[in-house]
């Protein structure tokens, strides 16, 4: 029955993206699994373009490089300067009035778009939700009940694509949101999917599919910092403002910090003493840092919610 399951799992993603690929396709590529596999598969039915972003010898474009001699595909390289990402940051954030953690996940997809020679950009947004990636998924006991914020998720992914796609003109595919997979990654439980390393299962189906085991075992890496550009944003901080949130206890204030601190790492500093989380939160202007802020804060009451259930 499992083989059964990851069968029908990789045939609803061949099939997500077999439906993208009636023309030639661009794809936004780290190297990783999600991007990669997508890559695979959409090489059997058209011409892919891949385009990889990141600071010069980054975790990301090393990836990309050895991922995508691996499957056999070409791959374009956009190195990015210092200069070259503030200058793109400052008009993604105006655009799309993004926070400053945003920004830096969102502008390699941007850069992407922005190179892009092909009219559908096809990316692997959405895997880390369904498949359960993130490492807050495996740090907290509570599996079950991320389902209700994964569905949020769900529902928040592919607005900020859709509008970086439409400002350039092009059609956005994501195949990890299509109805087919997310009713197929429905076949095993949540801690199934999650299990020692994240996306458990994504990762067998992949290497029943064909894509070589050396990328289907990668570690995530989060895309602002494995493309090398959170680290240039962090320099360019110029504004912070500081919290002290008390909470019932020592051990509640500690699991909310621990459930947090992947989606805050670079934008938020925090320590717990006592009872009371203490955090910095930090923008490069006043209109930025209010929006972190209020992000920041959401965050934090959505971690409350999950642990009172």
């Amino acid at each position: 029955m499992s083989k059964r399951n990851l069968a029908k799992i990789g045939i609803a993603l061949d099939y997500a993206v077999k439906e993208a690929c009636e023309k030639n396709i661009t794809i936004s590529f780290s190297g990783g699994i999600d991007s990669t596999l997508v890559a695979f598969l959409a090489k059997k039915y058209t011409n892919v373009e891949l385009i990889a972003v990141g600071v010069r010898s980054s975790h990301d474009l090393e990836a990309a490089k050895s991922a995508a001699k691996l499957i056999n595909l070409d791959l374009t390289i956009k190195e990015m300067s210092d200069g070259d990402i503030l200058s793109e940051a400052s008009i993604l954030q105006k655009k799309l009035k993004l926070t400053q953690f945003e920004v830096g996940f969102m502008l390699p997809f941007w850069m992407v778009a922005k190179n892009a020679t092909n009219s559908t950009l096809m990316c692997g947004q959405g895997a880390d939700e369904v498949f359960g990636g993130y490492a807050r998924f495996r740090e907290t006991k509570n599996h079950s009940n991320l389902d209700k914020e994964t569905k949020n998720l769900l529902e928040i992914i592919p607005k900020r694509e859709k509008e970086i796609t439409k400002i350039f003109g092009l059609e956005l595919s994501c195949p990890y949101l299509s109805k087919e997979v997310i009713e197929a990654s429905k076949l095993y439980s949540q801690e199934e999917h999650i299990g020692l390393k994240g996306k458990e299962k994504l990762r067998e189906s992949a290497i029943k599919l064909g894509l070589p085991s050396e990328i289907a075992n990668r570690k995530k890496k989060a895309a602002q910092y494995g493309s090398g550009i959170q680290k240039v944003l962090k320099k360019s901080i110029k504004c912070e403002i500081n919290f002290e949130i008390p909470f019932e206890s020592n051990k509640i204030a500690t699991s909310i910090k621990k459930a947090t601190d992947p989606e805050n790492e670079g934008w938020v500093e925090s320590i717990v003493e006592d009872n009371i989380m203490k955090a910095k939160v930090k923008a490069t202007n006043m209109g930025s840092l209010r929006e972190a802020a209020e992000d920041f804060m959401a965050c934090i009451s959505v971690a409350k919610n999950i642990l009172k259930k």
